[in-house]
């Protein structure tokens, strides 16, 4: 398995998608791509090309799209978005949510990364708090210290992802909380250890069930199978050397899309399979 770069989504004219910050990405219905920064969330098609912008009453921190939604993961609350940007449910549980740094959907409700208190949480679609997910595991809390707590949902067995960068490993729970498996471990010379001291940051998982992970000093994705036997290393180039917390999303067709914050641009990675040839 390995990846080509494709292309860069960035501004016009090569500029930065946003003045001041970009804060992640997300994948939604037919392979369009949405990009979170500043307090707006812009839509891209699947060609990558300029569709819409809608802004946001507060500053985003993460992004989930879905077949008729947007949600944005705010301070204390997760805000829905129509796919035109006008606004919907709103999530708000300021007692207990801090800021909201991951979002996914996972059978029917919202799995929700709390960066703030070191959590991980399930709400339904209404906003009923369902309960804690990882917290047997993890009786400390996930320890963040990038500040920034991610995860995804994997559809095909509606398990949850965490990237969990202090323990240097990636940890599956099932969707009502048990830990179900971990992967990874703390390393400086095989290329599927992470290094450093808390890696991996961000992650992402394909409909085929590869698993991609990104890392901080030096800032780069690997990929892994669904199991997390490591396979190849992403173009470790493309990326600015001072970027970290690369948010990563793929499409529908492998295609692998990876913030760079530092430049504030989106780079985009075609995955193949050991079966494919690369072009």
């Amino acid at each position: 398995m390995n990846a080509t770069h494709l292309t860069t989504i960035s501004g016009r004219d090569g500029r930065p998608l946003f003045g001041l910050r970009l804060a992640g990405v997300a994948v939604g219905a037919d392979d369009r791509v949405y990009a979170l920064g500043d307090t707006s969330v812009r839509c891209y098609s699947r060609t990558h090309e300029f569709l819409h912008e809608f802004e946001l009453d507060a500053l985003g921190w993460s992004l989930l799209a879905e077949e008729a939604a947007v949600w944005v993961g705010m301070d204390g609350k997760l805000q829905e978005y129509t796919l035109d940007g006008k606004p919907g449910a709103v999530v708000s549980d300021a007692g207990r949510l801090g800021r909201v740094t991951a979002i996914a959907a996972v059978e029917d409700f919202l799995v929700v990364a709390d960066s703030t208190n070191r959590a991980v949480y399930r709400y339904s679609r209404n906003g009923d708090y369902l309960g804690e997910l990882g917290a047997e595991a993890n009786t400390r809390g996930f320890m963040i210290p990038n500040g920034v707590l991610d995860l995804v949902g994997d559809q095909r067995n509606s398990t949850v992802l965490v990237a969990h960068p202090q323990k240097h490993r990636v940890e599956r729970y099932e969707s009502s909380g048990p830990l179900a498996e971990k992967w990874g471990r703390f390393g400086m010379h095989s290329p599927g250890d992470f290094g450093g001291c808390c890696n991996p940051t961000n992650l992402a998982v394909a409909g085929s069930g590869v698993i991609a992970v990104s890392e901080k000093a030096p800032p780069r994705v690997k990929l892994y199978d669904e199991h997390g036997r490591f396979e190849s290393i992403v173009d470790e180039g493309i990326f600015d050397p001072n970027t970290k917390n690369i948010d990563l999303a793929f499409d529908s067709r492998n295609r692998l899309y990876a913030t760079d914050p530092v430049r504030k641009v989106i780079e985009v990675f075609q995955v193949h399979s050991a079966r494919e040839a690369t072009p």
